[in-house]
Parts: structure tokens; sequence; C-alpha cells
């Protein structure tokens, strides 16, 4: 399939064609379909969809909803800004004054400020899995992570934590609003800003708005049977860590059906599970643009907002190598060759997400269903980015990068050791 091929529904201003021509592009190549979508100064000025949502070739619509991934991050980062702008949560408070059983094991010191930087050290998830339908289990994991010791003294290194950072904060979140996590971003980001559809958790009553993910099979969205809750491994496993994950069930094979199963939907996963549409999540990163406020809603208090974007450290990153330039859940939004230090968002497997540039009260967001498991899939939200700075004719490319200082911290101030 050619990107002639690809017909681009929805509206955008017309001096948006390079996002849309970016779109038509990652289609053509990725398979599947996606949805993209660009605010600025308050207005979506990109609401544009393309492709298949299925696998039995219904076409993506606008009311789809696609799995962003780790770009389920960012959305639970905002409701940790959202309880700071409350006054409930100080930043650099121990994450134990809200969470008591948290403070254990070498984490009685550990700050918020520490756990939204992935400076905790609490990273690994493979310890705390004995099957791997324990993941869905949210009171069982958070338990066993209030028990576990860090991996390195926090806030003396960052780990990116993959999967278990939406544990850490959702609980968080929990434990300060009384509400489970779900409940607390359907109050209060979903409603007050008219989001037609972002869900972490209980997603699987709206299983006939998601897509199939290319390279998985078909979504069981009717007469699934349960999921196994224990794993036999096969003779030919030898004894160690191979046997002990097949026995768990942490095998690709297991994963997938994980995946496909409604179980999976219905779980509180904020690491990784959030479904949305693209217009849903650009509006989020839209108010973020705006110094928290879009129209007469108020998301996050505008001091906040310039907290949370503040860069913690450029060191790398010892899980992905790269240094993320974490800030208070975000991570850098850059676009293709192009350093954008006032950017800041949270992407995930396969490129799906969103992020927001207060410098120029602009945000946007990617979602699609196209081979996600794809390492080169990371490039789209890349190269998406780089269409929308090229859209307002910002885009610079490696020159620009070049004038912002250091991409790497060699020798980083280590934080000092509690007494």
């Amino acid at each position: 399939m050619t990107d002639e091929d690809i017909q681009i529904h929805g509206d955008y201003d017309s001096r948006f064609e390079p996002v849309a021509n970016a779109l038509r592009k990652q289609v053509a190549h990725y398979g599947g379909g996606g949805a993209a979508s660009v605010y600025l100064h308050g207005k979506c000025v990109v609401d544009i969809w393309a492709g298949q949502a299925r696998h039995d070739g219904a076409r993506w619509e606008r009311d789809t909803m696609s799995i962003c991934f780790s770009g389920t991050k960012g959305v639970a980062a905002t409701a940790v800004h959202i309880l700071v702008s409350d006054g409930l949560i100080d930043y650099d408070a121990p994450v134990a004054r809200y969470w008591p059983e948290f403070g254990c094991n070498g984490k009685e010191a550990l700050t918020v400020r520490q756990l939204l930087a992935h400076q905790a050290g609490l990273h690994k998830v493979v310890p705390l899995v004995e099957q791997l339908t324990d993941i869905l289990d949210w009171d069982l994991i958070v338990g066993r992570l209030a028990e576990s010791e860090p991996d390195f003294h926090p806030g003396t290194a960052n780990a990116y934590h993959a999967v278990t950072f939406g544990w850490l904060v959702g609980e968080l979140v929990h434990r300060v609003s009384g509400l489970p996590f779900p409940e607390f971003v359907q109050k209060r980001i979903v409603k007050p800003l008219g989001l037609d559809g972002l869900h972490i958790g209980e997603a699987d009553g709206h299983m006939d708005r998601l897509t199939d993910l290319v390279g998985l099979p078909p979504l069981r969205r009717e007469g699934a049977a349960p999921l196994p809750e224990t794993y036999c491994a096969p003779a030919w496993a030898p004894p160690g860590l191979l046997r002990s994950l097949v026995r768990r069930g942490l095998t690709p094979g297991n994963v997938s059906e994980l995946f496909t199963h409604p179980s999976f939907w219905k779980a509180c996963l904020p690491s990784m599970n959030g479904v949305c549409t693209a217009r849903a999540l650009a509006r989020m990163y839209a108010a973020l643009s705006l110094g928290g406020k879009i129209g007469r809603v108020r998301l996050v208090r505008e001091d906040v907002v310039r907290q949370s974007a503040e860069v913690q450290m450029k060191r790398p990153d010892r899980v992905v190598l790269y240094p993320l330039h974490w800030r208070l859940g975000y991570h850098r939004a850059d676009a293709l060759l192009m350093d954008v230090p006032s950017a800041f968002g949270h992407f995930g497997m396969g490129g799906a997400g969103g992020w927001a540039n207060p410098e120029l009260e602009l945000s946007a967001a990617l979602t699609h269903n196209g081979f996600p498991l794809s390492p080169s899939g990371q490039l789209r939200s890349v190269t998406l980015t780089a269409a929308v700075y090229e859209s307002l004719g910002l885009y610079r490319g490696i020159r620009h990068t070049l004038r912002h200082g250091p991409v790497i911290e060699l020798l980083p101030a280590r934080a000092p050791l509690s007494p």
C-alpha cells in the first residue's frame, strides 16, 4: 500500500498538511491505522484519523480508542500534579508520609520527586510477579512494592520504571485522594476537560471502541475463557532463571494472550494499558501547554506546571541508556534531530503518546495500532512531532539540537546519602 492509498478523515488547518502526510506515511508503512491531534493556543487545529482499527477490516473512526502503552504514564503523572495543586502532596515529602507501609527497607526518605523522576530504584518487575496474572491484582503488587528494597540508593541514579511506575504513582494518588485510580482519572481529568475517550482500567466496558493490535491476535471481545492462573514449564526448559520465568508465564506468547484478554483491559495498569483517542490526550496536554488551564477549566496550578516541567537530570538512564531528561513524570519530547527543551510529555512502545510545549502553547498526540512492538516504531512520535514544527515553520533539525547545551551529563551530581 502506498501513501496515496491512505485516506485521511477528520479536519485540520491547511498549514498542518505535513502532519496529515506524516500520518499517511506511517499507516502505509506500519499497517493498521492511527490518529493524530494538535492543539495550538487552546484550539484544536488537527483532528485526523486513517486506516483500519480491526483485523476484520473495520475502519478507524472518530471515536476509536487505542492503547498508548507507556504514554499512559503522562496521565498518571498529571494526576499527581493535580493533587499537588490541591495542596495535598509535597514533591519533596517522603512517599511514606502518604503511604506509611512504603517507609521501610531503605525507602523511608524516598521523596515524591524522586519517585516521579524514576530515581526510586524500584524498576524491576520480575521479582514482584510469581505468575503472569499477578500484574492484574492491584493490592497484591502494591503490597509487594511497599515491602521491596530499592536497587540503588534513591536519588543517586535514574532507571526507567517501565512497569512499576504506574503502581507506585497510582497508589500514591489512591492514598491521598481516597479514590481508586481509574475513578480519580475520570473525576479529575476526563470529566472536567470533556474528553471523549480516555480510560486507565475498566476499559473492558468499551471493547467495541478498542483497536486490534497489528502483530497480535484480535481482541477477545466476547466469550473469552478465564486466563490460566498457573503455567507449566516444558520439560526442555533448563533449571534456573529461564525455567522460573516460563513457569511464571513471563513469555512472549503468554503476554500476547494477556494483551488480547478482557481482564487486561479491566485491570488498572497506569504504566501501560491506558486507552484514548488522540484528541483526548492532546487536549489534556493542551491544558498543560496553557499553564494548566484550558477554557474555564483549571486542571493544574500554573506554578505546578512549571515545576513539573523542570529537568531533574540529563544523565543516561540505567534501563534505556538514552538520557531522557526526566521531568516530574514526563520526559523530553523532541522532534527528529531537533532538541526542544521547552517540550515535555510521555510516549510508549511504538511511539503512541503526547506532549506539551508551554513556550508555544502547543500540544500534540498520536495513537495507533500499527505493529506497536517494533523498536523502529519509536520513530513515529519524533517524526510526527517534526511534522508539527514543520507546519509552523519552526523545524530546524540537527542545527537546533547543537545549540541547546549538553544532551548528556557525564558527571552528574549525586544526591547526598541520608543519615
